[in-house]
């Protein structure tokens, strides 16, 4: 039988930018700017490995729930504790998102940055781009346009080294 990933509790956002996150999505639901998935578009989730040099590069496509990204929460986890640091997030052949799933991803992202790693989300759509700058990532540290773009910036910049925690005393 199968066993699913231990559960690992993850950093969650700050206040200030789950406020902002919460609001916008709020806001576009009002303004009927988000699309909520139709069946069409709850199409089946899957993904696929590559391997390109010393990065991983995680392509998803398909409805992407909640339960979706538990798929994906476990496999980000085994690519940090078996030391591939460096991975891509290829979201271009998305046809949902949830933004719960968007931000647990850059929750994700900062824990590769914490562990001296990098992760990059790449083929983000204008909605989710939007999404992403009010969780409070910047586009020059976490996404890029595409993988050959996240692929140069990745080559570009040494590995960084792990950060410990700093401590609140």
């Amino acid at each position: 039988a199968a066993t699913s990933p231990p559960h690992r509790p993850r950093k969650p956002l700050p206040p200030k930018a789950f406020s902002r996150l919460t609001s916008f999505v709020a806001l576009s639901l009002l303004r009927g700017s988000i699309n909520v998935a139709t069946r069409a578009q709850m199409t089946e989730f899957k993904l696929q490995h590559i391997k390109e040099g010393q990065v991983r590069i995680l392509s998803l496509s398909g409805y992407m729930g909640n339960a979706e990204f538990c798929q994906v929460d476990g496999e980000l986890a085994e690519l940090l504790k078996h030391g591939h640091h460096r991975v891509i997030v290829d979201l271009a052949r998305l046809s949902f998102a949830t933004s719960m799933s968007l931000a647990r991803l850059l929750v994700c992202a900062r824990e590769f940055n914490r562990h001296g790693g990098e992760l990059k989300l790449v083929g983000l759509s204008p909605f989710l781009s939007r999404l992403a700058g009010l969780a409070g990532f910047g586009k020059k540290k976490h996404v890029e346009a595409d993988v050959e773009a996240a692929l140069q910036a990745m080559k570009l910049r040494p590995k960084a080294k792990a950060r410990r925690p700093r401590s609140r005393n």
